[in-house]
């Protein structure tokens, strides 16, 4: 049964050019963004993310929503029909608090609406039994997924994996497709790139990033 402590989908993405960012962004918070105010990676009933997204555009509270979508090509009556359809099936990015958040989870009309979890982990890392905790997605970490999702390019890489990087500081491109993605320098198919692991997601990463268009980040 469908408890709401479901695991976040980990599945193939789109590295064509006809990804979308389906994106509501909203003004319905009275002087200014709240600094709790943080990406869930929330999770829809089959087929019910694009209900869930129109629902909370202009409540109040909410600061934006997004259902990043590409664009996929089905034989509909014996025709080939273009149809946008959700990247991450049943799963949506929530822009908001905690608090705001909770007035809409398994609440009429979004009965099919709930958090993604991951269980919460000691100093080395390890999964700790009988904790878990709903996934929140850092903001810079959200910039870079979207970015990825609008570059123009072929050669961009998914795994549905944690990547392990050897080094942990953070840089920016500078320039090109990739303007302003942040992650880790990594070494694929012969080639200096940046990625990133997004949880829920999986791991995103750059084509071919030329090194005098990178900057390091600073904490």
């Amino acid at each position: 049964m469908d408890n709401g402590q479901q695991k976040a989908p980990v599945g193939a993405l789109s590295t064509g050019n006809d990804a979308s960012c389906h994106c509501v962004p909203t003004s319905n918070i009275i002087g200014g963004v709240s600094p709790d105010c943080v990406w869930f990676l929330m999770r829809a009933a089959y087929g019910q993310e694009m209900k869930a997204l129109e629902y909370l555009s202009d409540k109040d509270g909410i600061v934006e929503v997004f259902c990043p979508q590409w664009m996929q090509e089905r034989m509909v009556r014996g025709k080939k029909v273009k149809k946008f359809v959700s990247i991450l099936p049943n799963a949506l990015f929530v822009r908001t608090t905690q608090q705001v958040l909770r007035n809409y989870i398994g609440v009429p009309p979004l009965t099919f609406f709930h958090h993604y979890y991951q269980p919460y982990k000691d100093a080395e890392g390890k999964d700790i039994e009988n904790g878990r905790k709903p996934i929140i997605i850092p903001d810079y970490q959200m910039r870079s997924f979207r970015k990825w999702l609008e570059a123009d390019t072929e050669d961009k890489i998914y795994l549905n994996d944690t990547f392990h990087f050897k080094h942990n500081d953070l840089v920016r491109v500078t320039d090109g497709n990739f303007e302003g993605f942040i992650g880790h320098v990594v070494r694929l198919k012969g080639q200096t790139r940046v990625g990133v692991n997004i949880e829920g997601v999986g791991f995103i990463c750059t084509t071919y990033i030329p090194k005098h268009c990178l900057e390091l980040v600073k904490s």
